[in-house]
């Protein structure tokens, strides 16, 4: 016999507390944990077909919390990565930078956050995603359901108008 929808809800908020243990092990982040948690909820809609067994929707949930605290991780990573790639160590940077190169970088800067202000929700969302993200183009396909060479075209129309921005 199927569980359903409200079974499901019940099992879910038991459940919670140790999900949220769980995922605060894992992550180290109370909030992070509860915004995790909070997604999960929105995916209890995609469970099916309904489970049969109070086992089979616990086992369900603490696997997507597993997936999701993975996610989060690699996010984590991919963003620490990102800062040190594009700003480097700390003891790298120069803090005697003259003036007019300060104004000089606040402006491209502000021109990249005005061609990303303008590209298509679609297009900055595949962008962030490839590269704040990390995901493949692939990945990027399924999550959005479009196609992989859509991403490609978005993707490379992004970073050419970013350039183009710039070099303005």
């Amino acid at each position: 016999m199927a569980f359903s929808d409200h079974d499901i809800y019940r099992i879910f908020l038991n459940s919670r507390p140790q999900i949220q243990r769980f995922l605060h092990q894992r992550i180290r982040c109370a909030d992070t944990a509860a915004d995790l948690i909070q997604d999960i909820y929105l995916k209890l809609m995609l469970l099916k077909p309904p489970p049969s067994s109070e086992i089979e929707v616990r086992a369900w949930l603490f696997t997507v919390a597993s997936n999701l605290s993975i996610d989060h991780i690699r996010t984590q990573k991919r963003r620490t990565e990102l800062l040190d790639q594009y700003l480097g160590d700390e003891t790298d940077i120069d803090h005697s930078e003259a003036p007019e190169q300060i104004a000089e970088d606040r402006d491209q800067l502000q021109q990249v956050q005005s061609a990303l202000a303008e590209l298509p929700d679609q297009c900055a969302e595949i962008l962030y995603l490839s590269r704040v993200e990390g995901l493949s183009h692939a990945e990027i396909a399924r999550q959005l359901k479009i196609s992989t060479s859509w991403v490609e075209k978005q993707l490379a129309r992004a970073l050419n108008h970013c350039r183009l921005a710039i070099e303005r």
